[in-house]
């Protein structure tokens, strides 16, 4: 019969060292000031960029209306269309795009799709180690060979605009800026940060979110401008919101990372 296996060497690594339990299957506790000063951080924060609705309102529009012109694109742009929203509380904004664009190219399709065809015989050719962006790039592929599909059979069925996207991009992420604080209530202030960290993280996150919000549309509508339509799905799908969600969690993973202020029972782990 084999030794049987000893509960210990579960937190050994191969080289045996001992492996620490990792904080996220801690038993946390939960002091109850740590919970009423982390909700009052929310509403404090929260009630501070409801308060600033309408400077990046007009932050926004001054940015995509300099870039418009900057990039020289046809069309008609306003500075501030109709706040609405989800509700007065919550609306904002946004600039309104209309961007002229040419009679799209009847090959137009058919230059696309041996592009992807040769972008997914390309990726087969990366490294083990750039696997993951192999995968994403495929992805990417994916989506944009749908695109194509429905270019090819259905173009004028498409009605989405480039003022359409713009203003649907520009809201969510408005209503993501809107919701750092207490998406981080439930994933960051409970632990044992201090306060200013925790109103770092947050501050941090919503001007990451502030600063690309009019640069990454402002670079969708250019590149709209240059290649159709047809790129839209593709904006919309893979470099929308999910863009700003990236950098989102990349930035929470970066604030878990720092140091925090651990309590007793916290220290006496291995």
């Amino acid at each position: 019969m084999s030794k049987p296996f000893h509960l210990l060497d579960r937190a050994r690594g191969h080289r045996g060292g001992t492996i620490p339990q990792h904080r996220a299957i801690w038993s946390l506790p939960l002091p109850l000031g740590r919970i009423w000063g982390s909700a009052a951080l929310a509403c404090v924060l929260s009630a501070a960029l409801l308060w600033l609705r309408p400077w990046v309102s007009l932050a926004w529009g001054s940015q995509m209306i300099w870039w418009m012109h900057a990039l020289a694109l046809p069309g008609q742009f306003d500075l501030v269309g109709p706040g609405t929203g989800v509700g007065e509380i919550f609306a904002l904004g946004v600039p309104s795009i209309e961007l002229a664009l040419d009679v799209p190219d009847t090959r137009m399709p058919l230059w696309h799709g041996g592009a992807l065809a040769a972008l997914w015989w390309c990726t087969a050719w990366l490294p083990e180690p750039a696997k993951p962006l192999a995968f994403f790039v495929r992805l990417g592929v994916l989506i944009h060979a749908a695109s194509v599909l429905f270019f090819v059979f259905w173009p004028a069925s498409f009605v989405h605009t480039v003022g359409g996207h713009v203003i649907s991009g520009m809201r969510q992420s408005w209503y993501l800026i809107v919701l750092t604080p207490w998406i981080h209530l439930a994933t960051y202030y409970l632990f044992p940060f201090a306060m200013w960290q925790r109103a770092l993280l947050t501050l941090l996150t919503a001007g990451y979110l502030f600063v690309l919000t009019p640069l990454q549309y402002a670079l969708h509508v250019a590149l709209v401008n240059a290649g159709g339509l047809i790129l839209l799905p593709l904006l919309h799908l893979l470099f929308g919101v999910m863009l700003a969600i990236t950098g989102f969690v990349a930035l929470y993973g970066w604030g878990m990372s720092w140091p925090g202020q651990r309590s007793a029972d916290d220290r006496a782990r291995p």
